[in-house]
């Protein structure tokens, strides 16, 4: 079973904003992008996608410390 993806970030505004990507039972996923107002995520859109993927180099950094490397 596939399980969905959540991708987090803070803008320079300071305001944390994530999309996620949530299965569906037909076929796809569903793209959902929120903001967070201080004390809940907002959903500001969404749609229906085929397919997606990741693409990343070799290292995934968070901050200052290595999160996942080769």
């Amino acid at each position: 079973m596939r399980e969905s993806i959540t991708l987090r970030w803070t803008g320079v505004d300071s305001r944390p904003r994530r999309i996620t990507l949530e299965p569906r039972a037909d076929f796809g996923y569903t793209r959902i992008e929120e903001r967070w107002n201080g004390s809940e995520w907002v959903t500001v859109g969404q749609e229906i996608v085929a397919d997606v993927g990741l693409e990343a180099p070799a290292a995934v950094i968070h901050g200052d410390e290595t999160v996942l490397g080769r």
